[in-house]
């Protein structure tokens, strides 16, 4: 007389999802910036002292900044197709 009972709890605790915040709570905060023409000097978190750049400085403290990347191609949109996809302009 039970097992039905429970086997119908069992089936309805396996169905059963994480909340959402509980669930959220594993996922990593990803944030990245890409910007066109914007060479490695020209920020102050890599050295420059001439333009003020206070908001991306403070970006660059708090999270990782990529320094060992080369230009896929050279013109912008293939690069950055290439940095999102991780597939080369002449292999895709």
């Amino acid at each position: 007389d039970s097992l039905p009972v429970l086997l119908f709890v069992c089936l309805l605790l396996g169905t059963c999802e994480l909340p959402a915040a509980a669930a959220n709570a594993f996922r990593p905060n990803i944030l990245l910036i890409m910007a066109d023409d914007l060479g490695i000097g020209d920020l102050g978190c890599y050295g420059n002292n001439t333009l003020r750049t206070p908001n991306i400085d403070r970006l660059a403290a708090e999270g990782v900044r990529l320094t060992q990347h080369l230009a896929a191609a050279p013109l912008c949109t293939p690069s950055r197709a290439a940095f999102l996809t991780g597939r080369h302009s002449f292999r895709s």
